[in-house]
């Protein structure tokens, strides 16, 4: 086990935000133009404000990890150990640029705190020779690698790789509660967040994959008092904005994807002129609270749903999403599903009674990967 001091300094490999206070997180500060434009991912800042949330951090610090300078190298010296923030970090197509290299001037211990393999299906395969060596010097580095779930756990074992736990994602434990329980009720207000953007890789027609989700959307819209929530595609935020020029060219490309089509356009537009968007984790705590049931096609719109006691429904469109499910029995359906499904049926024949059964010893794992790591933590 690596020993450090209560209240530790980390560097945080590829942070996805900016920390205020002790562990809130929020998007780099950039114009509006830029917000707009640009597409980032929501759940990625999600992930870190949660492994913020469990940890006992006195001070945290981005790296950087392309031409850093000497300078810098030598102030990294100062601080505890590094932190691979959880993502889907572990394929052949991650780029950590000079990440080894710092790794071999700065000699601390790196912590990786559920880690994922990204796939669009299951499947083994051997990681290339710079991500190999990135997640060996992970391994030889901390005493465990705590990654989402057993599909991931295979591939590393598969390139030699074995001091690894399964601990799921932080996002689920970031009210750092380990009795709790869904107790489902009345649903009235739904909160549902979409995927619109897809590859093929994710989805053998993806047209059809759009139009599935958008029947199943309006099915529970027609239902339910139902807030549509995006995660960052840039044609939605031209809404949020309310950019007429953008959400103009935005419509257009609904049409042409068949997101919407004529028949849908109106509803959809209705939808569209109330998205709830978020540039702090803490507004999507405020907002799920007020929410009766979570359901969709995002990782990071249901477990922190979860994890506020909001039940909460996924939809499984590719190995990442499954291997969660999997990990915490969260409910879920999956995209061949969906276009079969009665939102009433769905919600009265969803259990929690596994999902609750299983969450304490999730939990419990969890910490005993960050304790075995010698890591400073606040779950109790």
């Amino acid at each position: 086990m690596v020993q450090l001091p209560l209240g530790g300094k980390a560097l945080i490999v590829s942070p996805a935000g900016q920390v205020s206070g002790r562990d809130s997180v929020q998007w780099y500060r950039q114009s509006q133009n830029e917000i707009e434009t640009n597409y980032f991912n929501i759940g990625d800042m999600v992930v870190y404000d949660s492994t913020l949330k469990l940890l006992d951090l006195t001070e945290v610090r981005g790296t950087a990890i392309e031409n850093t300078p000497e300078a810098e190298i030598e102030a990294y010296r100062n601080y505890d150990f590094f932190l691979v923030r959880a993502s889907n970090f572990i394929h052949s197509n991650m780029e950590w640029h000079q990440a080894l290299e710092l790794f071999d001037a700065v000699q601390l211990p790196i912590f990786a705190i559920g880690v994922g393999a990204q796939a669009s299906s299951f499947g083994r395969y051997q990681l290339d020779d710079r991500n190999l060596r990135f997640w060996k010097t992970v391994a030889e580095r901390s005493t465990l690698i705590g990654v989402r779930g057993t599909f991931t756990a295979e591939v590393l074992a598969a390139n030699g790789i074995k001091n690894v736990e399964v601990v799921g994602c932080p996002s689920l434990f970031r009210a750092r509660k380990r009795d709790l329980q869904i107790r489902p009720g009345a649903v009235e207000r739904v909160a549902f967040s979409i995927r619109r953007e897809a590859g093929a890789d994710y989805a053998t027609s993806v047209e059809r994959y759009r139009e599935e989700q958008r029947e199943m959307l309006l099915r529970f819209a027609r239902r339910f008092a139902l807030r549509v929530t995006t995660h960052g595609e840039v044609e939605e935020k031209a809404f949020v904005y309310r950019n007429a020029e953008r959400m103009q060219q935005a419509r257009k490309l609904f049409l042409q994807q068949r997101w919407w089509t004529e028949d849908t356009a109106a509803e959809m537009e209705r939808l569209y002129g109330d998205l709830f968007f978020f540039l702090k984790v803490s507004e999507y705590d405020d907002f799920i609270r007020t929410q009766d049931l979570a359901v969709g096609y995002r990782v990071h719109g249901v477990l922190p749903a979860l994890a506020n006691g909001v039940p909460g429904i996924l939809v499984t469109y590719d190995a990442r999403c499954a291997e969660l499910a999997d990990t915490h029995a969260i409910p879920a359906i999956a995209t061949s599903a969906v276009a079969e499904i009665d939102p009433d049926r769905l919600i009265a024949e969803t259990s929690y009674d596994v999902f609750n059964k299983l969450f304490a010893p999730r939990y419990d794992k969890m910490r005993f990967v960050l304790e075995q790591n010698g890591l400073p933590h606040r779950m109790g």
